[in-house]
């Protein structure tokens, strides 16, 4: 069986900029306010689910960040679709280029 977050000679070096980062920083901070906004609400399960979520993105980030790609790919592609879309098409497109 193929895993997609294995490094293979089509997928190329991946370059991860700043704006990249900047940008993974952003959506990163918006689900918090989103998780945020749920606590504030009083709904403390979609609050931790939110902050569970952060850490699952912000693991992606920090891995991208150091150059550590096989990690950033295999978080990336363990995510809930949902919090996946937080990920910059630009950014997914890098380590998903077939998708």
């Amino acid at each position: 069986m193929k895993k997609p977050w294995k490094t293979t000679e089509t997928t190329g070096t991946i370059r991860i900029t700043k704006l990249d980062l900047r940008q993974l920083d952003q959506a990163i901070q918006k689900w918090r306010r989103r998780g945020e906004r749920a606590a504030k609400d009083g709904d403390q399960e979609l609050a931790q689910q939110y902050a569970t979520d952060v850490e699952d993105l912000t693991y992606f980030r920090d891995a991208a960040a150091r150059g550590d790609h096989d990690t950033a790919r295999h978080a990336a592609y363990d995510l809930d679709t949902l919090v996946r879309d937080q990920i910059p098409a630009a950014v997914w497109d890098k380590y998903f280029p077939e998708n």
